[in-house]
């Protein structure tokens, strides 16, 4: 796996977990059990004997060989391996944290989950990806050490499929500098993009890789590659801890996989063999092109809606800015409504920001959003569903005006004015009493 995570998860986790360009998610167990027939199990402790080790890693020169045809890629130098075991994941996860992450930024990263209505006011964000993370993991190549590790606790049958998909990220390091690739993103939602990259084509690969051998390919065959992306969904409810997270943190860590590799699906489909490189050489930019490879084929850009003015605020100013994609609107469409509300209203969005505010204290924050619409009549209809789902996450509303454009009042975290005007829906919310 790459980061593990997306959205908001920006200036901060993101950073750690291309520290770890690995930890294995659910989707590729289930595309295992899609492609080949094996009964998806979740990973339990034990240990891989030497004698296995030995084996495994005897086989690594084919698989990179494999990969290297199905990419158009070159091994250019050997790449070092070894075991952990789950306590030793759990260590190097924590490690990075400790090394790439200021407090600092998670807490504003939670700030911003909790203000927009993602997760609940208790959400722990390192805690709770942490968590998932060990629990996922079965494989991860670290591109700080240039090391391929595998956990000592994978399933027998998956060990080798484990190996191959992180032995596409080591292959992809060597050409495309993985952790400047991440570093270069201008945000949070370019991102999540750069991470559909990373782990779209490692997923792709390895699905392939599983493939060629009984003479079947994803190659024109978009079928495959849809079959293979639904089903992680289904595997993913297999694991109790990632079952229970936020809904955010769930499709977030899917998002990356799923989506991913249908968007390397229709990109080789346009370039072939040549569409790895490519990807590399003109990233896609947004989740929007990686939801909609036709966005990014296009070129089309996110638009930078201005924010509202919440005219003078004594005592506050700027804590955070940042990118709010499509992906973040289709998930807080689906936690407050469903899944088809979602998914009609969600690929209409433009582009949207936000920044905070925060007083001297940090104890009160106030949030300024706007977001960009295809037309003023999907415009209009995200104004009526963000009106809900205000209604919704705060404890308590006083409302002084309710319009076709317009809702002021206050709520339990201080006054609102979310207003709809042309294609632009803006909010300021949390303004002192």
């Amino acid at each position: 796996m790459q980061r593990f995570i997306s959205g908001r998860t920006s200036t901060a986790l993101r950073k750690l977990l291309l520290q770890a360009v690995g930890a294995r998610l659910t989707a590729l167990l289930l595309i295992l059990a899609l492609t080949i027939g094996l009964a998806a199990a979740a990973p339990q402790d034990g240990g891989i004997s030497p004698s296995r080790e030995k084996e495994l890693f005897s086989q690594i020169d084919q698989m990179l060989a494999s990969l290297g045809e199905i990419m158009g890629l070159k091994l250019l130098r050997p790449i070092e391996r070894s075991l952990l075991t789950r306590d030793e994941i759990n260590q190097l996860v924590e490690q990075r944290i400790r090394e790439e992450i200021k407090p600092e930024d998670v807490r504003l990263d939670e700030l911003f989950l909790k203000k927009f209505g993602l997760v609940d006011g208790d959400f722990d964000l390192v805690r709770q990806l942490t968590d998932v993370l060990t629990e996922q993991a079965t494989a991860l190549y670290d591109f700080k050490t240039r090391t391929m590790y595998l956990a000592t606790w994978t399933p027998e049958d998956m060990q080798e499929f484990a190996l191959v998909h992180e032995l596409a990220h080591a292959l992809a390091d060597q050409h495309f500098n993985l952790g400047k690739f991440v570093k270069q993103a201008k945000g949070a939602d370019e991102d999540l993009a750069r991470s559909a990259v990373l782990e779209g084509q490692a997923s792709w690969a390895m699905t392939e890789y599983v493939l060629r051998p009984a003479g079947r390919s994803m190659v024109d065959n978009p079928m495959a590659a849809a079959a293979a992306a639904a089903a992680s969904r289904v595997e993913a409810r297999e694991y109790p801890v990632y079952s229970g997270a936020p809904l955010y943190v769930k499709e977030s860590l899917l998002f990356p996989y799923t989506a991913g590799l249908l968007f390397q699906q229709a990109v080789v489909e346009k370039h072939g063999v040549p569409g790895f490189a490519l990807l590399f050489q003109r990233p896609p930019i947004s989740s929007q092109q990686i939801l909609h490879p036709e966005a990014y084929f296009e070129g089309r850009r996110p638009a930078a809606p201005a924010l509202p003015k919440p005219g003078r605020l004594r005592g506050f100013k700027k804590a955070a800015e940042g990118q709010a994609g499509e992906l973040d609107h289709w998930i807080l469409l689906k936690e407050y409504f469903d899944e088809d509300r979602a998914d009609a209203l969600a690929p209409a969005w433009r582009g949207a920001r936000y920044e905070l505010l925060e007083n001297k204290a940090k104890e009160h924050a106030v949030l300024l959003y706007a977001s960009e619409w295809e037309n003023e009549s999907r415009a209009a209809e995200f104004f009526k569903a963000y009106l809900e789902i205000c209604k919704q996450k705060w404890a308590s509303v006083e409302l002084e005006k309710e319009t076709a454009q317009e809702l002021t009042g206050n709520s339990g975290d201080g006054g609102f004015v979310v207003r709809v005007q042309g294609k632009v829906v803006s909010s300021i919310e949390g303004l002192p009493r």
